[in-house]
């Protein structure tokens, strides 16, 4: 035997690393009898009663009514209070509902490739974010001088037209909460750096339903925007970011038609599923 060596420091990490193992191992068997329990009631044709559990799953009493007990407490099950069986709850039905629902992004996506398409330039949907509107979803435009619009990508509200759009939808005192604690930054020489310029602006917006960025974030781009909104619940704002050399007056009046168009078409999306 070597000297020096304790057995009794060594025992105890190994009597640890039992304890964990069979701690595991008890979790994962009653997340196993918890899923036995969702998938046994969700097959049934009619609610199972706690005795009906009992003998169909071979689960022992005591470990049955804790898991039990603890599915209600989450909402993954339910209890008849007239039958005392058992059924779904409402937080089955919301993940399943979440698995099965596509995201924002590619609900829209479609409609935002027909609108790209149609007028050749780049186009994105956008949300407000705090004092910033994010790009939810987008579509580049195939020509070889054209705008890449990133998801996830942020400009401030005053910089950028999709932004203007959101200034546009704010209350009068939203509106006077923001102009008090905005800082302008200039982005690019043209980006706007004053209170009074951006209310002229939001004035035209909010006559026209249009707002503009011309080259105010990004050199040599104009960009145009409408809101997408049903009544009175505002979604958000398409636009479409353009070199500015093809940003002819002629093209300005085919660009608000097809976004008008477009935003009434997400709208509709977007109630749908609300």
């Amino acid at each position: 035997m070597s000297a020096g060596l304790d057995f009794g420091k060594l025992v105890q990490p190994v009597e640890l690393i039992h304890d964990m193992k069979l701690g595991q191992t008890l979790a994962v068997k009653s997340l196993n009898r918890g899923l036995d329990i969702l998938e046994y009631v969700a097959g049934c044709p009619e609610p199972p009663s706690f005795s009906q559990l009992l003998e169909s799953l071979r689960i022992p009493r005591s470990s049955l009514f804790h898991l039990l007990s603890n599915l209600l407490s989450r909402k993954f099950l339910e209890r008849d209070p007239g039958t005392d069986r058992y059924r779904l709850g409402s937080e089955v039905v919301s993940i399943a509902r979440k698995a099965q629902s596509p995201s924002l992004s590619d609900r829209i996506a479609p409609f935002l490739n027909r609108l790209s398409a149609e007028v050749s330039e780049t186009c994105g949907f956008y949300v407000q974010v705090g004092d910033s509107v994010e790009v939810v979803a987008s579509a580049i435009s195939t020509q070889a001088l054209s705008y890449t619009m990133k998801i996830g990508m942020t400009a401030p509200l005053y910089a950028v037209s999709a932004g203007k759009i959101a200034v546009s939808e704010l209350s009068s005192e939203e509106l006077g909460s923001y102009l008090g604690r905005v800082a302008f930054a200039s982005v690019t020489p043209h980006t706007i750096r004053s209170k009074s310029r951006l209310k002229k602006e939001i004035q035209r917006v909010r006559a026209t339903g249009f707002a503009y960025s011309r080259e105010e974030f990004t050199l040599g781009i104009t960009a145009i925007a409408t809101a997408v909104q049903s009544g009175a619940k505002f979604y958000g704002a398409i636009n479409l970011a353009v070199p500015t050399a093809r940003f002819t007056p002629a093209r300005d009046v085919d660009f608000r038609e097809a976004l008008r168009r477009t935003a009434q078409i997400i709208a509709k999306e977007i109630s749908r599923e609300l």
